[in-house]
Formats: C-alpha cells, structure tokens, sequence
C-alpha cells in the first residue's frame, strides 16, 4: 500500500465514522515488518491498546491519523502542486542585523506571551516602546510575530520597524509574510522608492510630505502610471500629510483615475481645500438645493437626479444597494460629504451647533448629519467636531463620531473626555467606550486622565453603592479597555478595585438581636396562622435566566473568576514590561 493509499484510507474511514467503514484490515491486523518505517508506525497506532481504558476503533484511527500526520508533514518535498520550473535555489543569507535585541530573558518571555494572546492594543503598544528604544524583536519571537501581522493588517504599522532585517528576509521567503519584506532599514531614500515594501514606501512619502511636501509630491507623480491600484491607492492617501492647493493639479487629475478608491479619495481631499476648483463646484451645486421659505427660513431640497458632469467630482448617481433612503437622500447625503463644511456657517450665517440644530428641523436631517460626519473624516474643524458630538443617537454615526475625536489633539480630546464623566457621572460606561474608541492601537491616556478615571471608577464600583449598571457585558468590556488604555501610573491603583476587599466586603454582618420570649412565640404563631403565605414565594422555581439575573446582580465584575482572570492577566503583563522596558533603557 502506497502512502498515499494509506492517507485515504484513514480520511475516509474518518470521514464516514471507524464504525461505519473500518480502515483495511491490512493496516489494522498488525504491524507488517516489511512494510516502510512510516507505515509500520501507522499500524502499531491501529492496534488497541491495554493500557489506555476503554480504546475504540474511533481512537485507533485517531491516534494514527496523528502519526500519519506528522510523516506527512516531515516528509513533504515541492513538487507538481506547487509548479516548479526550476529546481528552488538555496536564499541568500540574511543580512546582519542594525538594530540589538533586548537580553532581558523576562522580557522576552512577557513578549512571547503578549505576542500569542494579546490582546492588540499591548501588542501595538509593546512593538512601539520596543521601536522608541531603538530595539527589535529578537529571533525567536519572529514567526509568532510575522503570523500576527498576517492576521492584522492594523498591526504592521508597529511591526515592521522592530523585524529587524532577519524578519523582511524571513518575509521575503514566504509569500503569506509577504507585507513584511522590503530593503534595508538603513537603505537609501531612492532605493527604499525603488525597491521597498508598499508599508517602507508609504513610511518614507509620509515622512517627506512633513519636511518637503513638494518633493514627495513630484516623487509619488513620477510613479503613478508604473503601480497598480493596490499600491497607489495608500501611497495617495499619504497626500493627506501637508496637504495644500499646490497639491490641486495632482489630486484634480487623479479625479479621472481608473481606480474608484483613489477617484474618491482625490475628491475627499480636494474638499479639505475649500479654494479648490473641486470645492468650488461642489458649494456651487450646493447652494442651488438651498432656499428660503416665506417665513425666511433655509430649507434644503435635493434634485430628482444628478447631473452627469456630478459623477467626475466624486458623486455617484446611481444608490447602492446597502442605501436605505431614496435617490434624493443619496445625492444629498454624497454632496454634502464633499462640501467644505464651513460652507454653512458662511451660507446659513449660523454657528456650526446651530447648523446641528437647524438640520433636526430638516426632513433631510439624516442625510444632512451623515455627511457632515462623512466630511469630518477628512476636514479637521474643532468647532464642528464638537457640534456633531451634540447629535442624538444614530448607529450610522456612532461608528464614525469616535473617529472625529481621534483626529483632536490629546489635550482636546481628554479635556472633553474629563467634561463628558464629570457632567455624566451615571454614564461613565459610555464615556469609557468612547475614550477607547478613539484612541489608537498604541496610544495611552494621559497620568492624569488615567488618575481622574480611576478615582471615578473606585467612587462608581468600589463604594457603598454602585452607580450605574455595572452587571453587563459593556461593563466588562468597559473595564478590560481601562485595564489596556490606563498609564502604567495608575494600574496599581486600578487593580485595587479587585485585589483589596472593598467596603462591601468589609463590612461586619450584624449580629441578630436575641429576642424576648413573648416576640419569638408571636413569630412562630404567625408563621404557624400563615403557612401557605410564608412557604408560597419558594415554591416558585425560578428560571434558569431568572437565576442567572439573580447571581449577576449579587456579584461585582470582577468577581466573576474568567473577568478577575482576564483583568489580572493585562494588568500583569503591563506592569511587567513596563519594568522590563525601564531597565532595558537604564537610569535617564
């Protein structure tokens, strides 16, 4: 029987069940000593075994369907599955590292641990502080680390400065850790243009449209009929860094590019430039739709149909298919995408919380309000972004208003942060979720947002009385996102929620009062005059939900082991690596 005779036999005996279709009695009545090696090791898995209680057909084939598995992956060779042409030539020799890898053993194993099983936020944050210390990974985290980039795209960007050159040489070998090859990191500008990665390439635009945004203009042009889509379309959006009207002829010509990403994003950055030809078009057809009413109101009026010349600005005339309203709804809502917002104060002569109010007395406000977040995704505007803040609940935009905040400075967004849970004290969940929302995979609170917060936690949860509805899966949620965005100050402080006894705890039951004798007999002559009422309420079971919603509602979060587990497992690792990253940069 041929090895692959043999493979077969096992998959369809497993795929039918061993009691259905046993495998052959060739492999299963015993060990054939002229048989190969591999075969030999498949049948003595066949046989049962003594010492294992209870052993059934079912884990015979088990157990040599395992065996049968690590052969067939020790002894696969490449051949006509993958067409080769050529006999594969041996790689070249990884070239010797720029950067050291830290020695600390600890270290290595808490990033081991944090690589393996997050969460992403500690991994992002870990490769950032490992990358500001001018480290790498070291040689044995590479595989788990380059998996994890190949899981998540969001990740690279942190992954790739700490590969070191074995991790892109290691990327260049396999096409799944593709993302991860590229030259030298001390390779030249032009080579890194020529030869690197798209992330390398993406890195190096970005860079120079900060100190000369002219050049990386004129260096992005000369290379755009070379690229396909895939590869323009980031290195276009890098455009957004330094954006100016010099950039007006590029992004107006990309207007016409074949790819429909890069068409849209041309469109949306022409609209940050309010002089723009684009822009100008755009405010025009705009204010066509605006009108007063006899009361000398403005009220907006979308058209039947878009003109066909809309279609190169960045307007699609045709709904998709995911588009709840009608056809006026999405010309509108896709115009005012592409409209500089401060269009309406100066069109309305309205502040932009009163263009917020004026669009609730809209029947277009849900268009209106869509595209006004849709816009803020490009164009930065304090003022508007604190406008739409103000907006009632909306699952459309309440996936985007988190987005508007990240665009804020630090300072801007946290003092909002302190204003919202100081003014909403019952609603400090929400306010958590959209600290966390809006944060970056890397980023942290400040010491002092993260002291402020903390300090409400403890007031909230560690008290005589809870406040607010902490019995919910957005609770812990909320909690583990404290426990990965807090500073590494205020993480002591943090675990003490769980780990010291709280004032629930620690308050003594009271002793029970003994009773005088006339009171005890009146108990027991109640309760004997009225035992169907007293035994009534226990002999009605509660539900399995009902007792669910009973012991959830007895029981802080982190009183449930799995909560404590995870909470306590963050909290370590962070501290952990804090630690180890200190001495690893040694005294200041």
């Amino acid at each position: 029987m041929s090895n692959a005779q043999l493979w077969a036999a096992l998959q369809q005996s497993a795929m039918v069940g061993s009691d259905r279709l046993a495998v052959p009695p060739a492999l299963a009545s015993g060990v054939d000593p002229s048989a190969s090696g591999s075969q030999q090791a498949v049948q003595a898995a066949l046989q049962p075994r003594t010492d294992v209680a209870g052993d059934s057909p079912a884990q015979q084939l088990l157990r040599a369907s395992a065996v049968a598995a690590v052969f067939e992956r020790a002894g696969w060779q490449p051949g006509a599955q993958v067409r080769l042409t050529a006999p594969l030539a041996v790689p070249a020799a990884a070239p010797a590292e720029s950067r050291t890898a830290p020695a600390d053993a600890r270290l290595h194993t808490l990033m081991g641990d944090v690589l393996k099983d997050g969460p992403f936020e500690l991994q992002a944050s870990m490769l950032r502080t490992l990358d500001q210390a001018g480290q790498r990974l070291p040689h044995d985290l590479l595989v788990p680390a380059l998996e994890q980039g190949r899981q998540s795209v969001e990740l690279r960007q942190w992954l790739a400065p700490v590969l070191g050159e074995r991790g892109r040489w290691l990327g260049a070998l396999n096409p799944q850790w593709g993302y991860a090859s590229g030259v030298e990191e001390t390779a030249d500008p032009e080579l890194v243009w020529q030869e690197g990665s798209v992330e390398q390439r993406v890195a190096l635009l970005r860079s120079e449209r900060a100190t000369d945004a002219a050049k990386a203009r004129t260096r992005l042009e000369g290379s755009l009929k070379e690229l396909g889509a895939k590869e323009r379309l980031p290195l276009v959006q890098a455009l957004a860094v330094g954006l100016g009207m010099d950039d007006e002829p590029l992004l107006e010509k990309l207007l016409s590019d074949r790819s429909k990403e890069i068409r849209e994003n041309a469109a949306q950055m022409l609209s940050c430039l309010p002089d723009s030809a684009h822009s100008q078009r755009v405010m025009g057809w705009m204010q066509s739709m605006l009108q007063q009413d006899d009361k000398g109101q403005w009220i907006v009026e979308p058209p039947e149909e878009g003109l066909k010349e809309w279609e190169r600005d960045g307007i699609t005339l045709k709904p998709d298919a995911y588009h709840r309203g009608g056809k006026k709804a999405w010309l509108l809502e896709q115009m005012v995408q592409l409209t500089p917002v401060s269009f309406w104060t100066r069109a309305l002569g309205l502040t932009p919380l009163e263009v917020m109010e004026w669009s609730r007395r809209s029947d277009w406000k849900s268009s209106l309000r869509q595209g006004w977040v849709q816009a803020l995704q490009y164009q930065l505007d304090v003022e508007w972004i604190d406008a739409a803040q103000t907006m009632g609940r909306d699952m459309r935009h309440d996936a985007l208003l988190p987005a508007l905040m990240a665009r804020l400075s630090r300072e801007e967004r946290e003092s909002r942060w302190i204003a919202q849970f100081e003014r909403d004290r019952h609603k400090l969940i929400d306010a958590i979720e959209g600290m966390s929302q809006s944060l970056g995979g890397a980023e942290l609170l400040s010491p002092a947002l993260s002291a402020r917060l903390t300090e409400a936690l403890h007031v909230a949860v560690g008290g005589k009385q809870i406040t607010g509805n902490w019995h919910s899966y957005r609770a812990d949620q909320a909690l583990l996102s404290c426990a990965r965005m807090l500073d590494v100050t205020a993480l002591e402080r943090f675990a003490e929620l769980w780990r010291k006894p709280s004032v629930l705890d620690a308050q003594p039951e009271p002793e029970p009062e003994p009773q005088t004798e006339p009171a005890a007999a009146a108990v027991t002559a109640t309760a004997a005059a009225t035992p169907a009422a007293v035994a009534a309420p226990a002999s009605i079971p509660l539900t399995p939900q009902q007792q669910a919603r009973l012991e959830r509602s007895r029981v802080r979060p982190w009183d449930e082991e799995r909560m404590r587990g995870h909470l306590e497992r963050i909290v370590d690792l962070r501290l952990g690596l804090h630690q180890a990253f200190v001495a690893l940069r040694g005294p200041a």
